[in-house]
């Protein structure tokens, strides 16, 4: 059974129409060519169609053989875990992942939150390093595993890693909105990281800054936008604009 023949049996035992059970994420004449196997469906709004029909993506996935097909999945799933500070959402994705390096990176996610950052394992430390090394560079899926795992490197060497990331991603107008939310993630973390060194590198800091400005304005990366302006601010002693950007972030 694939995605889409698993969506029409999910939507008939709801007993729902394609309009009720697409919940305008995406249109009916769309969904009956998913569900017919005729078209793809994004990982976001796989996710927000079960989460509008109250439906787990673990339950949904579970007569899935294979789930590595549906990383984003659970990357997707464990970013919003993370922001909430879900940490028992975590443990759920990170127990019902088939993924060696997704489990240890969302093991590691916890630890930042439960702050035992400084105990997380440095064997483990080094098998997601070696996993994320031998992943093709370009995916969204290395980026999000760099999203969440810049803190296990030393400077020098996330700075070769950052640095290569915004070299090679600087199309801002041929990505879709995963990518565009990642590359935000991972420029924002930087920042903050640059920014908590003893010795600060303002050129870094600075390369940083303007990549950020380089980024589009929508409203998906509005947070980064905004937090990583507040981080600035404070950085300059701009006390106005940051007073401004802690107002807007809540």
């Amino acid at each position: 059974m694939n995605i889409g023949e698993k969506l029409k049996k999910l939507r008939l035992s709801l007993g729902l129409n394609r309009k009720q059970f697409a919940h305008g994420i995406i249109n009916e004449s769309y969904l009956a060519y998913v569900e017919n196997n005729k078209g793809e469906i994004r990982a976001n709004d796989l996710i927000a169609i079960l989460s509008k029909n109250s439906f787990s993506i673990i339950n949904f996935l579970a007569d899935f053989g294979n789930t590595e097909s549906y990383f984003s999945l659970y990357e997707y799933e464990a970013n919003n875990a993370f922001f909430v500070q879900d940490i028992k959402r975590l443990q759920q994705l990170e127990s019902s992942c088939k993924s060696t390096l997704i489990k240890e990176v969302i093991r590691l996610m916890i630890a930042k939150l439960n702050g035992n950052l400084k105990e997380f394992p440095s064997q483990i430390k080094a098998e997601i390093k070696k996993s994320f090394w031998e992943m093709e560079s370009r995916s969204t899926d290395s980026l999000w595993v760099l999203s969440n795992i810049m803190e296990i490197y030393d400077f020098d060497d996330l700075e070769g890693l950052v640095n290569s990331v915004f070299h090679s991603f600087n199309e801002f107008s041929g990505y879709n909105d995963e990518t565009i939310k990642l590359l935000a993630s991972i420029t924002l973390n930087y920042l903050e990281i640059c920014l908590s060194q003893d010795n600060i590198d303002e050129h870094e800091v600075e390369r940083t800054k303007s990549y950020l400005s380089k980024l589009p304005s929508i409203s998906l990366i509005a947070f980064e936008k905004i937090k990583g302006k507040y981080f600035l601010a404070v950085h300059y002693s701009d006390y106005r604009v940051a007073k401004k950007c802690k107002k807007l972030l809540g």
